[in-house]
């Protein structure tokens, strides 16, 4: 089964996670890729409270919408709650600026439709919130329930490529189980050799665990899928760089600084190859 916006969503994500390092690398004397150290006071996150949330936006809402809403959401928490209800809320809490309550009550629908589609598009909104959030409590919240939604497909689908590609990401997210992560991400290269999500995924994690080596692999498939997109020859570039593999380094930043479209990102790859050039 495939599903278009998951993929679009999907890529958006990872090039919103990883993405932005090539600006940064570009700037910086190595071209190590190091994972970002935060001190214990930065990872201290508040616990997010769904239903305090709900009751926080009520001042955002037009009184008479909010009455017409609040009824309509004691009715949902009814077992015989009927489904259009559930889908309306969900509608109007995304039309209202709430997709993460959109969310929850399109999460509601698939528990009582419990079908592979119905839990899909349910991970989907907690995922798309996820990735947009600047929240991170929200975030976490959101990445959790996204990971239920996500598990119910894989226990409807097990080949569902889709859902396994979303939930690696949602394990690798804020560090929630990295090794997790990446054996879903094994999982998906083993059905499928040429997945771009998974290879990239797992290219950009070798890279940042040192393993250069590994990462060679995985970008230069990506680099044949690809030819014509500059990230992928950066990072093969990248990972030559690292394995000490100057002529490969080289040929993989030349050919970026030909297909990146930035004026700013040519002169800053043109910076790293004078320097590589002139490196003993």
């Amino acid at each position: 089964m495939q599903f278009n916006k998951a993929q679009i969503i999907i890529i958006a994500v990872l090039l919103s996670l990883v993405g932005i390092l090539i600006y940064l690398n570009f700037k910086s004397s190595t071209s190590e890729i190091l994972p970002e150290v935060k001190s214990p006071a930065e990872t201290v996150v508040y616990q997010f409270d769904f239903d305090a949330y709900v009751a926080s936006i009520k001042d955002s809402v037009n009184p008479d919408l909010w009455a017409s809403l609040k009824e309509s959401m004691i009715q949902a928490d009814s077992n015989e709650a009927r489904l259009f209800m559930l889908s309306d809320l969900s509608r109007k809490f995304d039309s209202l600026g709430f997709p993460l309550v959109g969310a929850h009550y399109f999460s509601k629908l698939a528990k009582r439709i419990n079908d592979e589609n119905s839990w899909f598009n349910a991970g989907l909104r907690y995922y798309e919130f996820a990735a947009t959030s600047e929240d991170t409590a929200m975030q976490m919240y959101a990445t959790k329930e996204a990971i239920v939604a996500f598990e119910k497909v894989i226990a409807l689908n097990e080949n569902n490529i889709e859902a396994k590609n979303a939930l690696a990401i949602c394990y690798i997210q804020n560090d929630m189980d990295i090794m997790k992560g990446v054996q879903l991400l094994k999982d998906v290269t083993k059905r499928d050799s040429n997945n771009i999500e998974a290879n990239y995924t797992l290219g950009m994690l070798s890279m940042r665990s040192g393993q250069a080596d590994k990462a060679v692999g995985r970008f230069e498939t990506l680099v044949k899928l690809q030819p014509m997109n500059p990230e992928f020859h950066y990072y093969l570039g990248e990972a030559y760089n690292q394995m000490g593999k100057k002529k490969e380094a080289l040929r993989e930043y030349e050919t970026f600084k030909t297909l990146v479209p930035d004026e700013g990102a040519k002169k800053n790859i043109e910076v790293t190859i004078n320097n590589l050039k002139n490196s003993n």
